[in-house]
C-alpha cells in the first residue's frame, strides 16, 4: 500500500476530533525551511509550524541534543533538580531582566502561571483583575481564553471564568478608566500575532507602564509569538524601552519540542511558595536540552543581527508588493521576521483565497486576524528564499 496524503487524511480524519481545519497534505520530513509531504512534494515554509521552527527543521544541533538526553534521561518530575532545565533556567534570567523562571509545556500553560501569579501577589489587597487588549491572543484553556480579547473565541464556552476584560486597542485614556480597585495586573502583546501582526507603539507601552507603576499594577508581556529572536532581539521588550514585571515565553524556545516558560522578578515571583503551582511534565529534560541550544544559537555572534537585517529586507520587498497591488493591499507592518501584508477592508474575503493559492504554489503562509496575511519564516532563512515567497506571493495577488 502507497502510504501518500490520501491514506494518512482519511486515517487522521477517522479518529481525530473535528477541531482542526487542515490543508490537504501530511507532512513526513523537513529542514531548514523545506517540509515535504508524504506524496513526495516540497515546501517552502513561511509559517514555522505558527512561530515555533525559527532555527529551521531538524536543526542539526538541536536535534543532537535531543537524542544525546534522550539516551540519558527523560523524566523524573519536578521533585528532583536536573541539569538541562537549570542551564535553561540561568541562560533565560542570565539575558532578561527576570531573577526567576518557571517552566511549563506550552504558551497557554505559562499564561496561566503569569495569571496564578498576578493573583496571588495581588491577594493580599483583594485585586485579582486582570485587563488585556482587544485583538489579543493569549491562549486555549478557559482562563487563556477569557484574557484573550477576541469575542469569537469566547462563544459556546460561556459563561467565562471572571476578573478578565479587554481595554480597546491603542486607547491609553480608556485603559486607565477601566482599572478599578480590585485590577492587579495589565497583560499585553508587545506586537499582536493572531490579531493581525499588530505592532504595539512604543509610546502607548511606556503610557502603560507608567500606568503600572502609578496604580500599583503589575505589567505582563506574552511574549509567546514575539520572542525568542522573532523580532530581531532575543525578547522583543529589548526594543522598546519597556521592561515588564512577568513576561510569558513557548513556541520557539524549544525550536519544535513543547516549552513553555514564565519569567518574573523576585520581588513578583516571592508570592509563590511550594504547593502554589506546579507541572508534572514543565522542564522536562529533553525539551530543555533543545531549548539550551536553542537559546545558545540565538546568542552567538551575528545570529539576532542577522534576523534584523533579514526582516528589513522581507518588509521593503512586501512593501512592493503592496505598492504594485494597491487595490489589495494597505500595507505592510511588523518587527524583525514577523512581517504583515495588510489587507484593504474590501479585499479581506481574499485572504484566504490567496494562502490556499500559495499552498498550492509550495508556500506554506497564513492570514491572521481577518486582515493580514501573515509571514513567520524560519529565523535561518536565506535573503535568496524570502525573495522566492515573495516572488510567488506577487504573481498570486496578480492572479486573484
Amino acid at each position: 500500500m502507497t502510504r501518500d496524503n490520501a491514506y494518512w487524511i482519511e486515517r487522521s480524519n477517522r479518529y481525530f476530533l473535528n477541531t482542526y481545519s487542515r490543508y490537504p497534505a501530511a507532512m513526513v520530513e523537513g529542514s531548514g525551511c523545506r517540509l515535504k509531504d508524504a506524496d513526495g512534494r516540497e515546501y517552502l515554509d513561511f509559517l514555522s509550524g505558527i512561530a515555533v521552527c525559527s532555527l529551521g527543521h531538524c536543526y542539526p544541533p538541536v536535534v543532537e541534543a535531543v537524542c544525546a538526553q534522550a539516551r540519558k534521561l527523560m523524566h523524573v518530575s519536578n521533585l528532583y533538580h536536573t541539569a538541562p532545565q537549570t542551564e535553561l533556567a540561568e541562560l533565560l534570567v542570565t539575558h532578561s531582566f527576570a531573577d526567576q523562571v518557571f517552566l511549563a509545556n506550552s504558551g497557554a500553560e505559562a499564561n496561566e502561571a503569569a495569571i496564578k501569579l498576578a493573583r496571588k501577589f495581588g491577594s493580599a489587597t483583594g485585586r485579582y483583575e486582570i485587563i488585556s487588549l482587544e485583538g489579543s491572543f493569549h491562549g486555549r484553556t478557559l482562563a487563556t481564553v477569557a484574557a484573550t480579547g477576541q469575542t469569537r473565541f469566547h462563544k459556546g464556552f460561556e459563561p467565562m471564568p471572571e476578573g478578565f476584560r479587554a481595554a480597546p486597542f491603542g486607547d491609553i485614556d480608556a485603559l486607565a478608566a477601566m482599572i478599578a480597585p480590585h485590577t492587579c495586573a495589565i497583560l499585553v502583546e508587545p506586537l499582536q500575532g493572531e490579531g493581525g501582526v499588530r505592532p504595539l507603539e512604543e509610546e502607548y507601552l511606556r503610557s502603560i507602564r507608567r500606568l503600572c507603576d502609578e496604580r500599583g499594577l503589575l505589567l505582563i508581556f506574552d511574549e509567546i509569538q514575539v520572542g525568542m529572536g522573532r523580532t530581531g532581539t532575543l525578547f522583543a521588550y529589548e526594543q522598546l524601552g519597556v521592561v515588564p514585571d512577568i513576561l510569558t515565553l513557548a513556541k520557539a524556545v524549544g525550536n519544535g519540542l513543547p516549552l513553555g516558560a514564565m519569567l518574573a522578578t523576585e520581588r513578583v515571583g516571592a508570592a509563590f511558595v511550594p504547593g502554589d503551582h506546579a507541572s508534572t511534565f514543565g522542564g522536562n529534560p529533553v525539551a530543555c536540552a533543545a531549548a539550551a541550544v536553542t537559546v545558545k544559537t540565538m546568542l552567538a555572534n551575528g545570529f539576532l543581527a542577522d534576523v534584523r537585517e533579514k526582516g528589513e529586507h522581507l518588509a521593503a520587498r512586501l512593501a512592493r508588493v503592496a505598492a504594485h497591488h494597491a487595490h489589495l493591499a494597505a500595507g505592510v507592518r511588523g518587527r524583525g521576521l514577523i512581517q504583515g501584508l495588510v489587507l484593504r477592508p474590501e479585499a479581506v474575503a481574499k485572504g484566504p483565497l490567496i494562502v490556499n493559492r500559495l499552498f498550492e504554489q509550495g508556500i506554506l503562509l497564513n492570514f491572521a486576524g481577518g486582515t493580514t496575511l501573515r509571514c513567520l519564516p524560519p529565523l535561518v532563512v536565506s535573503r535568496a528564499e524570502i525573495d522566492t515567497f515573495v516572488n510567488v506571493l506577487d504573481l498570486v495577488m496578480a492572479a486573484v
